[in-house]
């Protein structure tokens, strides 16, 4: 894991829990279940927007952009995830 991935497991991600966010994992290093892993990464809101979010390559942020297009794709990702995710504490005391 990376210094940040680090952070978020230890500080971060405990503490969105805390406040009642759902945090999950998909461990993609044995599949990628046919999700696009490269791309932009994006936010979904009330399953009905989508902002992209573009970074360069240090990984600074560029911008946001709410997307125009068709969201059907972003929604069977996001069904397609959910499906093969496991909680983060599961995650984390198999991970250790």
């Amino acid at each position: 894991m990376t210094d940040y991935q680090r952070h978020q497991f230890a500080w971060g991600i405990p503490g969105n829990i805390g406040a009642g966010e759902d945090v999950r994992v998909l461990d993609v290093t044995q599949d990628d279940y046919g999700l696009p892993l490269s791309g932009p990464d994006w936010w979904m809101f009330d399953e009905s927007k989508v902002v992209l979010l573009r970074f360069r390559p240090d990984g600074t942020q560029i911008n946001r952009e709410l997307s125009a297009g068709d969201i059907t794709s972003f929604l069977e990702w996001k069904r397609i995830a959910l499906a093969h995710s496991v909680p983060f504490a599961d995650y984390a005391r198999v991970a250790g």
